[in-house]
């Protein structure tokens, strides 16, 4: 189909979400061909459905692009505020979608993106994080909008493994949440370090042992790794992964992970995941899933290394702050 043809643009509203919702479940099958380990609730074309009225319930707005009366894309944003970047558009991939038959879905998206991103500009959000599943055509045509690669998001089958000899994992109790927060420090410092050039985040220790409190109470599990006797490493398993289309429903999610830097190549790191593995696999979990940043040159060859297997990105785009008129 080519992507050249005349648009119609249309509200995300209640005469156009379940068309939508049939789009979502439509590029969703496209792309579990090529990447099987996908969610495939999100093959339903009432569980996108649903997603789409929670997005929009939860104060966010779309638009609908058609051709000929049959939707070829779909595109939403909301605006969120976080401690370390403040107020940010997000483009989530339960809201975003184009017709796997577009030859170059990069027209379509650009109309829907003028038509999203303006007001949320006007307003004087100029950070736009997007989300989209893992399919071959979207990661060129997104990029012609300026948007540059910033996250993976990636899962894994859980399988028993077995413990390493000589780096000791054990489940962290109440009482070592302290050396979690100190250990999670170690990784916002990595973070904003060379070449990743991470946001300034200013939480404390006490700030992170607070958090991690919280997830504790939550059910997450933290893992912590020692080297001769001395806790050098965190992996932290969390219940729910934040991006339901990327990653398997009621699957836990590999959150905050830090390894000290005098301790890596020391095998901490596999230790951990081989640790993460068995533990959910133990629990009954068929997959675990993780999220990792794409400039951190440790990461990638880290994650893929111990068979996480892509099903997703996360991209950023920052708008110059002249767009802006506040």
């Amino acid at each position: 189909m080519s992507a050249t043809v005349r648009l119609v643009l249309d509200q995300l509203d209640d005469s156009t979400i379940e068309r939508a919702g049939a789009l979502v479940a439509r590029e969703q099958a496209a792309a579990m061909l090529a990447c099987p380990q996908l969610p495939e609730s999100y093959v339903s074309e009432r569980v996108c459905t649903e997603a789409l009225k929670e997005l929009l319930d939860g104060g966010g707005r779309g638009v609908v692009a058609s051709s000929e009366s049959r939707p070829i894309a779909v595109m939403t944003a909301g605006v969120r505020d976080v401690r370390v970047v403040g107020r940010y558009a997000r483009l989530p991939a339960e809201g975003l979608a184009v017709d796997p038959e577009l030859d170059d879905p990069t027209t379509a998206l650009a109309i829907l993106y003028a038509e999203v991103a303006a007001p949320i500009v006007e307003d004087g959000v100029l950070r736009h994080y997007l989300l989209h599943v893992a399919h071959p055509r979207l990661p060129e045509a997104l990029s012609n909008l300026g948007f540059g690669r910033n996250g993976v998001y990636a899962v894994q089958a859980t399988a028993p493994r077995r413990a390493s000899e000589s780096v000791a994992v054990r489940v962290a109790g109440p009482e070592d949440l302290e050396t979690v927060a100190r250990l999670a420090l170690v990784e916002l410092r990595h973070r904003a370090a060379a070449p990743m050039f991470g946001a300034d985040d200013d939480r404390t220790a006490q700030d992170l042992l607070a958090e991690h409190q919280a997830l504790h109470e939550d059910g997450a599990v933290h893992l912590l790794a020692a080297l001769d006797g001395h806790d050098v490493g965190l992996l932290t398993i969390e219940r729910a992964s934040p991006v339901p289309r990327l990653c398997p429903k009621d699957q836990p999610y590999i959150g905050p992970t830090a390894t000290m830097p005098e301790a890596r190549r020391r095998g901490v790191g596999r230790a951990l995941v081989d640790a993460a593995l068995d533990w959910a696999h133990a629990h009954g979990f068929g997959w675990i899933s993780v999220d990792f940043d794409a400039p951190n040159p440790r990461s990638r060859p880290f994650w893929l290394g111990n068979g996480f297997q892509p099903t997703g990105y996360g991209l950023l785009r920052l708008i110059d702050p002249k767009r802006s008129r506040r």
